[in-house]
């Protein structure tokens, strides 16, 4: 259900540009629209006992391509804390790229009692990455907040 909404949204904010100028495609292609159909991806691959490793590769390039809008929209002040945008993109990149380990590692499992420890150091950077994402999204949504109520598009 929350692959299928952030999908939603991302397609309508695609389809809208409710956002000013190129705003648009830098909040709603990486993160929403690839996002959650990664995430859909995920969730009917597991579901139909598939491996993971097919979606993760999706996730890798999606990663990618955060990371280089990320770094685009620094480059040219898209925002007023460039550096915490910065850090969110890369973060979430990261997250993206270190997907496609991860999903290896979840593919190889079943028949494995000892994960090695650099397969162990892969899925902390996964999940120290998806952490600081998070940490960041949240910080910036809660400081837009007030200003976004004080002046609507």
């Amino acid at each position: 259900m929350l692959g299928l909404f952030i999908t939603v949204m991302g397609i309508y904010g695609e389809m809208t540009w409710p956002l000013p100028g190129s705003y648009n495609i830098l909040f709603y292609d990486p993160p929403y629209t690839l996002l959650g159909l990664i995430i859909i991806g995920m969730a009917i691959a597991i579901y139909m006992k598939q491996k993971l490793q097919y979606v993760g590769i999706i996730a890798l390039f999606a990663g990618l391509m955060a990371i280089y809008y990320g770094y685009n929209a620094y480059l040219d002040h898209m925002t007023s804390s460039p550096i915490a945008m910065l850090g969110l993109y890369l973060a979430f990149g990261i997250a993206g790229v270190l997907t496609f380990p991860t999903t290896l590692i979840y593919d190889s499992l079943p028949g494995k009692q000892n994960v090695s420890k650099g397969w162990t150091v892969v899925l902390v950077l996964f999940w120290l990455a998806l952490v600081v994402a998070s940490v960041l999204a949240a910080v910036t949504g809660i400081l837009a907040v007030p200003q976004h109520l004080l002046a609507p598009p």
